[in-house]
């Protein structure tokens, strides 16, 4: 292809140098095997389209650069469509010989003309993207949530992703050829407990206080010196954060005979019962899965929870993951003693791995670390210090966030098989020149559910027969309702003070998240130098990081050609503008994000923060640039009228006993989008800022100027609720700039 004067010119003015002589060893084995050649073309392209060349020479057909039609080809490659490696042949002959940069550029040229990747939209069109989101993002309910409340949303996370009878179970788990010579000692010395038909000391009336004396006899005699320690309800009752407690669990006996105890050092939760009845199968469950949702909270980066249900002299043992629930099936003691003896051993003798810990990270005294792969290869060190974000959910991303010892940000997350990974989009983001979003600064893969749950075999899930009860449209409902017929949660609070809001996850999809969170589970450290998520300062600092996070939003949607779709109080942060390119708020959190000219992304689903999602999203229209302004106005009304009591704005006042926002968060979709357009009318909007407390007087006149921004009258004088065809910017540039004038007055 001949290039023309003007490309010439960029390609002079912006030289390679260097740049890709690291490929040309390695090129040269690319036809090993079909994923070796797309694993090393993908690596290539990602150095081209970094470039500061290809993102100043034009495409061939004028519309977006060089840059945005290589990423597409990137993405081709990966995906294992049609492309063949003969077609990159010539550029990878350039880069191997080192040839000149005209050359290469024009290998480039003549590749992208080749593959003809599908031209994107231009700019003055809104692409959306079909069967955008269903929420399934974590779970955050209130401390004073009550029981029913908090066992609904656990049964929909769990409802078509239990299994019971797991094949390979005991292998996996419980196995005494693997075990150690004093393992396998103690186990010769419990079963000598038994008759051969029974085990001889156990209780008559098998009473809670029995059973637990009998345990603790068993574990006298035969458990000494174990790793693991049982405690029961006589000790847990001095639980720190909780006020229900369990009845047995499993944690390390470096705790002081009367101190207090904490969910973060349980390792195994236990639930007892004096009889078994299978109609309370399912509320023994939830039980149980609301200890374990403890748990994940207090141990968030854990990759499974042991539990076990006893009633009566049966038992079941569990694993929580966060793709759902599996068990070993429901079996008698004193008939099959040799598996109660091995459940007992085990769980108090299990090394980290078998236990489900965090073996990735590194614990030295106080502090802990992780090593990450940098941006260069090399392994980089760690130190995590405060969690800034974390999740309540089980079946979930399970997305933790920890500020670091040199102010960058570590994130773990639970990653979908069928998306592309995050660090992709941020990589691509950074490479587009966009402004104000995370730069990643090392990352890796941790495991994946497939890779923990090898060997095992699972049948159909488990059928909740005459109790699988359909909560799509639940009633409405808060802390308060019904409360002398309501018990409280007892595993309900989260013991720090991890910021982030209430969260709620789509009744109807929550379950479909299982078969999705079968990817790796990344960890990545991102360069943002935050000090925290969302947080409520002065009113001037709230709106100048929320008008700088919006200005990241259209610098990633316009420059980036990238949509992020999940706007949340959460995923904006306050950083150091001298340290950030002069930004006072920055995006972070690309996982749901999405290339606006790519297609579907396989995933079965799409996720969100219920109450900050846009009225047509609730109502499954395709999600567009507006629809995330429109979440963005959302984070502005929670933060004034939740968040800021939290944060002294009040006083003297008192916030409202019950908040309107509830209504935001308990629902069927349908129910919660009505509320939302009735409340973004003016008359509601004035009931909604009545929540604010007087110190953020200031901020409802640009609350009302940004409602009429999103939600302009239509011909038929109703409320427009879409996105307007033409230049994002008719409607960027008129809420930026009533975020301006708001804070030149304050």
């Amino acid at each position: 292809m001949t290039l023309s004067e003007e490309q010439i010119r960029v390609i002079k003015d912006y030289p390679l140098n260097d740049s890709l002589s690291r490929f040309s060893t390695n090129l040269c084995d690319l036809k090993a095997s079909v994923e070796s050649w797309r694993s090393g073309i993908a690596s290539l392209l990602l150095a081209i389209l970094g470039s500061a060349t290809a993102h100043r020479l034009p495409a061939p057909d004028g519309n977006g650069n060089v840059a945005l039609r290589l990423f597409t080809i990137r993405e081709k490659a990966l995906e294992g469509t049609s492309l063949q490696l003969a077609q990159f042949q010539p550029l990878v002959d350039a880069v191997i010989a080192n040839s000149p940069d005209i050359d290469i550029w024009a290998a480039v040229f003549n590749l992208i003309a080749n593959v003809n990747p599908s031209t994107p939209p231009p700019s003055s069109i809104a692409p959306t993207f079909r069967g955008t989101p269903i929420k399934t993002s974590s779970s955050r309910l209130a401390d004073s949530e009550t029981r029913d409340i908090v066992e609904r949303e656990l049964f929909e996370e769990i409802k078509n992703c239990t299994f019971r009878n797991v094949g390979g179970f005991w292998d996996k788990f419980f196995d005494p050829k693997n075990w150690r010579k004093k393992q396998n000692a103690m186990l010769k010395g419990i079963l000598t407990a038994h008759d051969g038909k029974r085990w001889t000391d156990f209780p008559t009336v098998p009473d809670e206080k029995p059973v637990w004396d009998w345990l603790r006899s068993l574990e006298e005699h035969f458990l000494d010196n174990a790793p693991y320690k049982l405690h029961t309800t006589r000790t847990a009752n001095q639980f720190k954060e909780r006020k229900g407690q369990m009845d047995l669990f499993l944690q390390k006996p470096a705790t002081k005979a009367g101190s207090t105890f904490w969910y973060k050092d349980v390792f195994v939760v236990g639930e007892q019962k004096k009889s078994y009845d299978t109609s309370r199968f399912k509320a023994d469950l939830l039980q149980l899965t609301r200890y374990v949702r403890g748990v994940f909270a207090d141990q968030p980066t854990r990759r499974f929870v042991h539990a076990f249900s006893f009633c009566a002299s049966k038992i079941e043992l569990w694993i929580f993951d966060r793709s759902g629930a599996y068990s070993s099936g429901l079996f008698d003691i004193h008939d099959e003693p040799d598996k109660f003896a091995c459940a007992l051993v085990g769980y108090a003798t299990m090394d980290d791995d078998l236990m489900g810990l965090d073996t990735f990270i590194e614990r030295r005294g106080e502090h802990r670390y992780v090593t990450l792969d940098d941006v260069s290869g090399k392994d980089t060190r760690v130190r995590l210090d405060k969690a800034m974000v974390r999740q309540m959910a089980i079946v979930c991303r399970g997305t933790t966030c920890y500020e670091t010892q040199n102010s960058h940000v570590a994130k773990f997350s639970w990653a979908s098989d069928k998306r592309k990974p995050e660090v992709e989009q941020l990589n691509l983001a950074q490479a587009m020149g966009v402004k104000g979003v995370a730069r990643v600064v090392a990352h890796r893969r941790i495991t994946s559910i497939a890779e923990m749950r090898e060997g095992l075999l699972f049948s159909k899930a488990h059928h909740f027969r005459g109790e699988d009860v359909h909560f799509d449209d639940p009633p409405l409902a808060t802390a308060s309702t019904n409360t002398s017929s309501k018990r409280k949660s007892s595993s309900d609070h989260i013991s720090d003070d991890a910021s982030g809001p209430k969260r709620r996850r789509s009744n109807s999809q929550k379950s479909k998240l299982a078969t999705e969170l079968n990817g790796s589970t990344p960890a990545s450290l991102s360069r943002q130098l935050a000090v925290s998520s969302a947080s409520l300062g002065p009113s001037g600092e709230l709106l100048e990081s929320e008008r700088d996070a919006i200005e990241a939003h259209r610098s990633l949607y316009v420059k980036g050609k990238i949509l992020h779709r999940d706007i949340s109080s959460n995923n904006i942060i306050i950083t150091k503008p001298e340290m950030a390119d002069g930004f006072k708020g920055m995006l972070i959190d690309l996982d749901l994000a999405k290339v606006r000219d790519s297609g579907p992304s396989g995933a079965r689903h799409q996720t969100g923060t219920m109450q900050f999602m846009a009225v047509e999203v609730l109502r499954k229209t395709d999600h567009t640039y507006r629809h995330d302004l429109e979440s963005f106005f959302y984070v502005l009304l929670w933060m004034c009228a939740r968040q800021s009591w939290n944060n002294g704005f009040g006083g003297v006042e008192k916030p409202p006993k019950e908040s309107l926002f509830r209504k935001w968060e308990i629902g069927s979709f349908r129910d919660i989008a009505r509320i939302k357009a009735g409340d973004m009318t003016v008359d509601g909007l004035e009931v909604i800022m009545g929540e604010f407390p007087k110190a953020l007087d200031d901020v409802k006149a640009l609350c009302l100027k940004i409602r009429k921004i999103l939600f302009p009258l239509d011909k038929d004088e109703r409320m427009s609720f879409g996105t307007p065809a033409g230049d994002p910017d008719q409607v960027y540039g008129p809420i930026i700039a009533a975020y301006d004038e708001a804070i030149s007055k304050l």
